[in-house]
């Protein structure tokens, strides 16, 4: 497990942050091999990002929502979305955020709000998400809604998606978290 946090860095003036970040996280953690993860466990997972916290925990915490969001395609999405976002997931060349929250209902599924009904090859999606860490740099959301009653689906959304709206937190909102933008 260690080896994933035994690098060595190039000299900070020669660094991005994302180069320095896909340095330690070149791979998905608990993601098959097959598309560039590692294939380890929950458990290593968890020490992994532990180790990591101790330098900066909103990193870590993005970390694992990002490697949710790949096992999430890795665990249930076609071959062809596995092959679409998680070489490029697993390299950070994109950032994926998971979208679950709504303002009225919070984080609780049986109380979600957002609907996608199936028109012909696409989805029309009718609802909004709040509280997504990454949200405002992320290029691939996994969101959750209702394509039934009672039936709760997951669609990938590309972030260039037509009519998808975006708002800031307000200021009030921002001084309350360190963690990453959110959308």
């Amino acid at each position: 497990i260690f080896f994933f946090l035994m690098i060595r860095r190039p000299p900070r003036s020669t660094q991005s942050r994302s180069s320095a970040a896909s340095d330690v996280y070149k791979r998905q953690i608990y993601t098959s091999p097959d598309f560039g993860g590692c294939g380890l466990g929950r458990l290593e997972a968890s020490l992994i990002f532990e180790a990591l916290a101790t330098g900066c925990a909103s990193t870590s915490a993005y970390l694992s929502i990002h490697n949710m969001c790949a096992w999430m395609i890795d665990s249930f999405g076609t071959k062809e979305q596995k092959e679409k976002y998680l070489p490029r997931m697993a390299n950070l060349e994109i950032f994926s955020s998971y979208c679950l929250t709504e303002p009225n209902s919070g984080s609780d599924a049986a109380g979600m709000k957002t609907f996608a009904k199936k028109d012909g090859d696409y989805y029309i999606i009718n609802g909004s998400k709040t509280f997504i860490s990454g949200g405002s740099f992320s290029d691939v959301y996994i969101l959750m809604c209702l394509t039934g009653e009672k039936e709760i689906s997951t669609i990938i959304v590309d972030k260039n998606t037509p009519c998808l709206l975006y708002t800031s937190p307000s200021p009030r909102d921002r001084q309350k978290s360190r963690m990453p933008s959110s959308a």
